[in-house]
């Protein structure tokens, strides 16, 4: 399913200030959009260790979300836990293009 997010870029960075995760609801699901480094993240809305919500987590400079309940480090590329203490993180790729923001899932 190909999503359109935000008309631009700019609306885009309005909405989710960089450094920050936002709750998304695309369809009755619910996920995060995380801002890094100008690009744009959409990930599960849930650890997948304990199911804490992770829009309440924080990014760290190795480009990874945080669980705000046991710390839990997910990489924003691969999704990999980066003790391999959990399952990983579903992460989608939000491609930018001239008419605006799309995800795919």
């Amino acid at each position: 399913m190909h999503i359109k997010l935000f008309e631009t870029i700019q609306t885009a960075q309005k909405a989710v200030p960089e450094g920050t995760i936002k709750k998304l609801f695309i369809k009755e699901n619910e996920y995060v959009i995380i801002h890094t480094k100008n690009e744009f993240t959409v990930a599960e809305a849930l650890c997948p260790h304990m199911k804490e919500s992770l829009h309440k987590g924080s990014l760290n400079a190795f480009n990874q979300i945080i669980c705000p309940l046991h710390e839990y480090r997910f990489d924003l590329e691969t999704g990999t836990e980066s003790s391999r203490r959990c399952p990983d993180l579903k992460i989608f790729k939000v491609e930018v293009k001239a008419d605006g923001l799309y995800l795919n899932i």
